[in-house]
């Protein structure tokens, strides 16, 4: 470089010495050209004296140590590199202007000619606002380090510049260098919202706001919530939280919201247990659940409900009984019973590292287990919160069931009511069958038909059951079945199948009701549709102590087999039994010729008579009680304190008492365990006489001509020792012929005659009556009194045609 006058003023026409005179005083940065040896500054631009605050010609009288008093060591050794190298740059200087400010500048420095010497030329530019922007990059990147959420500055191409460890660990990595160069389609699972959503979202209104899914590198999705806002230059800063825990607080939230709907339309509290741990499995997230219930009959916690994983738990560890102990106490107490277990106790063999017990009130106790990690207090929480819903699930299903059983019995009990209805009504109309019928063996079959004809029954049947080598004959005396609803295809295949004869046997055999449910008794009858499960019922048709068979009805309708009909059949057969005595007494009444038999058989009265020589003459007898009868005797001797004490020697006499004695004869009241007096009549058969004289004693029995014998002394036998037919004579049966009038309207006004046909049209005689003497007075338009008059009247005329008054 060409010689420049110190004064700083070009000498000369040297074009040289023009421009470097122009360069010097017209560049933007201050320049100085510096004396190291002198250490002064020799020549310097306006711009420097601008930066420095100070006029030339102060600044001239300067030197280096003024202007970097605090860092001049510094200074001395940049000079020494620019000496030894010719040129050099430094940004470790600072100025220190007239005004006292340290100016932080950089400085580019060169050896030049300057008067004939060695110089050194400076140019020095204001660092401030680099430094400035040096210094706020600094606090950016501390900010970013330290920031929970992550960040990343992105260029305009959405490429990651720089990010935070925060914002790399969203993406799997530990080293935020490794995410730096990564385009925004590579980083999240919508490659395209970048230049679709968020780059014309930024650019129109400065911010963009959203949630992404980030694509992990462990092949996790992770939910964060973003904002993307534009940096001058075109950059982008992004800036993402994970929130994954708060979307998982949510289902977890919208779960137990949702399951408390489907709680609080549970039918029982099995199902609200069920719905209980479904929800702690899928919703809450815990795999080990299950729900106890309080059984006051067995006084302990029963586990109603248990997850997949909790029931295969147990299984594997047999001893492993979901810490019942624990949930026990958390019952009693009504309080959250929660326990840990780590690695350095002793409880390592357990299965699950956490468990939590929360009380359903009186109910129960909801348990919750953790294998692999402890429970959180939010866990806990939750899980507390749940208890309360289900607690309260099960007060109301609890509620709901009294209710349902309630309604549920009110409606059994209404349908009883109504089937004990229909079936009163059933009973009532064969009962009025029965009486209206005449013949034993069309009373039979009234019986069938009208049981069988009715909406409770499909089939209706008598039968007898043999005797000795017979006893497993089952013989049908009187039917009536629609095979519709059973499998078999005729009647009779019914009536012989072995589920109806085995029903008539076991009725015969316990002498009592009996209902079944068939069972189907080989494997071709499973035709469902043909049989509705049929049910059976068989009463024994009785009267007293007289068996004739068993009455047996079956069908499909279950009201027609409740308890409250089982009363009702034993009373059909009861009264079956009764037309079958009234049919025979009947038949020995109106038979022309009737059979007198004659039984000797030994009793106590006959050795009485043997002892004393005297007579025992049968009056007459009541029942005494449940198994005493007293016979009413006249006995010829008068000594009654010797017949007493003679009878008080007979075990089966339980009192004797005197009810009249007359001379030589006494009247006596015998009270006798066993033979019941209506022996006879409750068999059909009526009573001659019944006396003892010379130590035999006779009973005379009138029975239709054509009776079978053998039943007359079987009936004897069952209650007296050594019976035996003495006797059987042909005799007229007794009775008086009654006068029947040729007209039996005889002596009846016409008014009375119209009163007495009103009243038996309207069923006044009939029994119960179908109307009452108010009901048809009021038919006829006159009072309760007057038809009650007219009635008496007319009764009277009728009974008299039939009655001689002489």
């Amino acid at each position: 470089m060409s010689d420049v006058p110190e004064s700083g003023s070009v000498t000369g026409d040297d074009p040289e010495s023009t421009i470097f005179e122009r360069l010097f005083e017209h560049t933007p940065d201050a320049v100085l050209v510096i004396d190291p040896e002198a250490n002064r500054i020799l020549r310097c631009n306006d711009q420097a004296c601008e930066l420095l605050g100070y006029d030339r010609e102060r600044l001239l009288s300067l030197g280096p140590p003024d202007i970097h008093p605090h860092d001049y060591d510094v200074f001395e050794s940049f000079v020494e590199r620019v000496r030894d190298r010719g040129s050099g740059f430094t940004a470790e200087l600072s100025c220190h202007t007239r005004g006292g400010e340290v100016v932080p500048v950089d400085v580019t420095a060169t050896t030049v000619q300057f008067g004939g010497a060695n110089r050194i030329l400076a140019i020095v530019r204001d660092a401030s606002a680099r430094t400035e922007h040096e210094r706020e990059l600094r606090r950016r990147s501390a900010a970013m380090a330290a920031a929970d959420d992550g960040i990343a500055v992105l260029d305009a191409d959405g490429v990651v510049v720089h990010a935070n460890a925060a914002y790399a660990s969203l993406f799997g990595y530990d080293d935020p260098d490794a995410i730096a160069g990564a385009s925004w389609g590579e980083l999240y699972a919508t490659p395209d919202r970048f230049e679709l959503d968020c780059r014309p979202t930024v650019l129109d209104s400065g911010e963009w706001r959203g949630e992404l899914t980030i694509s992990r590198t462990d092949g996790d999705d992770l939910p964060v919530r973003a904002s993307v806002t534009g940096l001058e230059g075109g950059e982008f800063v992004c800036v993402a939280r994970d929130v994954s825990e708060e979307r998982r607080r949510e289902r977890r939230l919208t779960g137990v919201t949702e399951a408390s709907r489907e709680l609080l339309a549970a039918a029982d509290r099995d199902d609200v247990s069920r719905i209980a741990i479904r929800t702690v499995v899928d919703a809450l997230g815990h795999e080990l659940a299950c729900v106890r219930l309080y059984d006051p009959d067995a006084n302990e916690l029963v586990r109603t409900a248990t997850s997949d994983a909790a029931a295969a738990l147990v299984r594997e560890a047999v001893a492993y009984d979901l810490k019942s102990s624990n949930a026990g106490a958390a019952y009693r107490s009504e309080e959250t019973v929660q326990n840990e277990s780590s690695a350095n106790d002793a409880y390592t063999d357990d299965p699950c590292r956490a468990e939590v017990h929360v009380p359903l009130g009186d109910f129960g106790v909801l348990s919750v287990f953790d294998r692999e990690a402890p429970l959180t207090e939010e866990d806990i929480r939750l899980i507390e919160l749940f208890a309360g819903v289900v607690r309260s699930a099960l007060t109301r299903a609890e509620r709901d069931e009294r209710l349902r059983s309630r309604q549920e019995e009110l409606e059994r009990r209404q349908e009883e009511l109504a089937a004990a209805d229909r079936f009163n009504t059933l009973v009532t109309e064969v009962i009025r069958s029965v009486l209206r019928t005449t013949s034993g063996a069309a009373v039979r079959q009234s019986v069938c038909d009208e049981l069988a004809d009715s909406s409770l029954y499909d089939a209706a049947w008598i039968a007898t059951v043999g005797t000795g080598g017979d006893a497993d004959a089952v013989t049908i005396d009187s039917s009536a079945v629609a095979t519709d609803p059973f499998s078999e295809t005729d009647a009779e295949s019914f009536l012989t199948s072995p589920f109806a004869r085995q029903l008539v046997r076991q009725a015969n055999e316990l002498d009592a009701a009996v209902v079944q449910r068939r069972r189907f008794e080989s494997e071709n009858d499973t035709d469902t549709d043909a049989e509705a499960d049929p049910i059976a019922a068989a009463v024994p048709v009785a009267c007293g102590r007289q068996r004739f068979g068993v009455l047996a009805v079956a069908g499909t309708e279950e009201s027609g087999f409740a308890e409250t009909t089982q009363s009702g059949l034993e009373l059909l057969g009861e009264t079956l039994g009764f037309a079958i005595i009234a049919d025979q007494r009947r038949n020995t009444l109106i038979e022309s010729d009737a059979v007198e038999l004659e039984f000797s058989f030994a009793s106590p009265l006959g050795d009485l008579s043997a002892a004393f020589d005297c007579r025992c003459d049968h009056l007459g007898s009541v029942a005494d009680g449940d198994d005493t009868h007293a016979y009413e005797t006249r006995i010829t001797h008068g000594d009654f304190d010797e017949i007493r004490a003679f009878l008080d020697e007979y075990p089966e006499i339980r009192e004797c008492r005197l009810v009249e004695c007359r001379g030589e004869t006494c009247t006596v009241e015998i009270t006798v365990a066993g033979a019941p007096p209506g022996l006879l009549a409750e068999a059909g058969f009526g009573l001659v006489s019944l006396h003892a004289s010379d130590g035999d004693t006779r009973l005379i029995a009138e029975v239709p001509n054509d009776e079978d014998i053998t039943r007359v002394l079987d009936a004897l036998s069952e209650y007296w020792d050594d019976v035996e037919l003495v006797a059987k004579r042909q005799t007229p049966t007794r009775g008086a012929d009654l006068p029947v009038p040729t007209d039996g309207a005889a002596g009846l006004t016409d008014r009375q005659r119209s009163v007495l046909e009103t009243a038996y049209e309207k069923g006044y005689y009939d029994w119960p009556r179908d109307h009452t003497a108010e009901e048809i007075a009021e038919s006829l338009d006159i009072a309760s009194a007057t038809l009650h008059q007219h009635l008496r009247a007319a009764e009277h005329a009728l009974v008299s045609s039939f009655v001689d008054d002489e």
